[in-house]
């Protein structure tokens, strides 16, 4: 059993050795797919993370009529705030509107009127879940169909921008990491048909002599997983080149979050094995059926 194995894996070693070009070729491409990849996976880490930051200020800003009382207008802030999709809030009466006005105006509005005529109201923060445009829409119009509700609004215009933004990135992103994985799959398929072409004798003897489907695939199979893992180890050299450049040229001038190659090994690894799986079985299919 050992020396067949033993066997196998020298015949894996010698198959890429005949074919270094190309295995070095389908290696590469693995490798620059996983830095693709990888660098594609650490931007949209740090996208979801900017938008849940940026998200975080989204809230609902509602005003009541002028008639309600204290008493009723708090009733009507904690009506709302427990909606569906309302995280927390914070109530706004009359003595709060009239601080605000000045912190915006730099004026007091007693001293302009005579008197106090600004709503009382509220601020409302939303649960992670519902910070979109469609879901804050949606609230708001529960809030405008409540009895002494006068206006509740929000800013739609930039929200509904900044949900297409990150919708559009992801959506390139998906394309691009489609097409790059489907080239390194089509390469890797191809260097394991060249490999298996050059030995197309030696394998019919192979079936001469009673060796089945299997036995001749293993080699083969090997070979791909080797490319994975070459293509793994090239990826995480640039990554950390990538690293090093980033911090001498952008890291004096400017606070910027590092791609961490450190973080990314099993990653790169798992996926680099995947793509050469894959590719490797789609290359033996075609000459060793099962």
């Amino acid at each position: 059993m050992i020396t067949k194995l033993l066997f196998l894996l020298s015949e894996s070693f010698r198959g890429l050795f005949r074919a270094k070009l190309p295995a070095a070729i389908s290696s590469i491409t693995i490798g620059i797919a996983l830095v693709i990849f990888s660098l594609a996976y650490f931007s949209y880490v740090n996208l979801l993370g900017y938008s849940y930051k940026f998200k975080s200020k989204y809230r609902i800003e509602v005003f009541f009529h002028n008639e309600l009382n204290t008493e009723e207008a708090r009733d009507l802030f904690n009506t709302i705030l427990i909606l569906d999709g309302i995280e927390q809030g914070e109530f706004i009466d009359k003595e709060k509107a009239s601080k605000l006005f000045m912190s915006y105006f730099h004026e007091d509005i007693n001293e302009i009127i005579g008197e106090n005529p600004l709503p009382m109201g509220g601020r409302y923060d939303i649960d992670v879940d519902y910070r979109n445009s469609n879901q804050m829409r949606r609230i708001v119009r529960e809030i405008r169909l409540l009895e002494g509700v006068d206006v509740a609004s929000f800013q739609q215009g930039i929200i509904s921008r900044v949900d297409s933004i990150v919708e559009n990135i992801l959506g390139i992103s998906m394309a691009i990491g489609i097409a790059i994985f489907i080239i390194a799959v089509i390469l890797v398929s191809n260097t394991i048909r060249l490999i298996i072409h050059a030995k197309q004798e030696t394998i019919e003897t192979m079936h001469l002599l009673g060796a089945t489907n299997s036995f001749i695939r293993f080699p083969f199979v090997v070979e791909g997983i080797i490319q994975g893992i070459l293509g793994a180890g090239f990826s995480l050299l640039i990554l950390y080149l990538l690293r090093s450049l980033q911090s001498y040229l952008f890291e004096p001038l400017i606070k910027l979050p590092f791609v961490e190659p450190s973080n990314l090994i099993a990653y790169n690894f798992i996926f680099g094995l995947l793509l050469a799986l894959i590719g490797s079985f789609r290359g033996i299919a075609k000459y060793l059926p099962k």
